[in-house]
């Protein structure tokens, strides 16, 4: 099992008992939760904003959370209510993993179903049913992309071994490098780089290279 300490920060976020509107909202984005406001980058201020602002409604309308924004509340009931939030490009796997986890452990608990409803309405509801009847199949999903990101760090690695010093920083391959190359190799063969941007491209491969790191602990 992998020490606590040496998981990277998603990991140890998603292991913590409670957390307030805030915290939350900058997990969703990718970013540290205790970052301030002022120093959220610019290109996710407004996916930041947008999340604070539903789970802040959600978190009043419910009847189930008590306190303000800033007081910390349960984690599993943020982590669900956070479950239709979810951004592929933005929000890491293992936030990702956290909030499935949280909506399928309210939905297996006497009236869980109904806790859903509360905190995010007929969609989470319906999808707190559907996990329930397709549980498995949706863990299938999660060991997919994590299979996949486990491919990507696997080829960068052997990438950076095969072409030598240009891809290689500190030991580890150097993300700006195969970037650089992953778009003059897209302009060479005329495809289009839509999706691909460089936050995206150094985010995905950093997942990547963490998740060969932690294993399968």
């Amino acid at each position: 099992m992998t020490s606590f300490i040496k998981l990277e920060l998603f990991e140890r976020e998603a292991a913590t008992p409670e957390l307030n509107v805030k915290q939350l909202s900058l997990l969703l984005c990718g970013e540290d939760p205790e970052l301030k406001t002022a120093d959220i980058p610019d290109e996710k201020q407004e996916a930041y904003n947008i999340y604070y602002r539903y789970i802040s409604k959600w978190r009043q309308a419910s009847g189930v959370l008590h306190g303000g924004n800033g007081s910390n509340q349960p984690a599993d009931v943020m982590f669900a209510m956070a479950y239709p939030l979810i951004d592929a490009d933005l929000t890491p796997e293992s936030i990702k993993k956290r909030c499935f986890d949280a909506v399928a452990l309210i939905a297996n608990r006497n009236g869980g179903k109904e806790i859903l409803y509360k905190i995010g309405g007929e969609h989470l509801y319906n999808i707190g049913v559907e996990i329930g009847r397709n549980k498995r199949g949706a863990h299938r999903k999660i060991d997919e992309e994590s299979n996949s990101l486990k491919l990507l760090g696997l080829l960068c690695i052997l990438l950076a071994k095969k072409v030598g010093h240009s891809y290689l920083k500190n030991g580890e391959p150097a993300i700006s490098s195969i970037y650089n190359d992953v778009v003059k190799l897209a302009e060479d063969e005329e495809i289009s780089l839509k999706g691909i941007s460089k936050s995206t491209v150094y985010k995905k491969i950093r997942e990547a290279l963490d998740v060969l790191v932690l294993g399968d602990d």
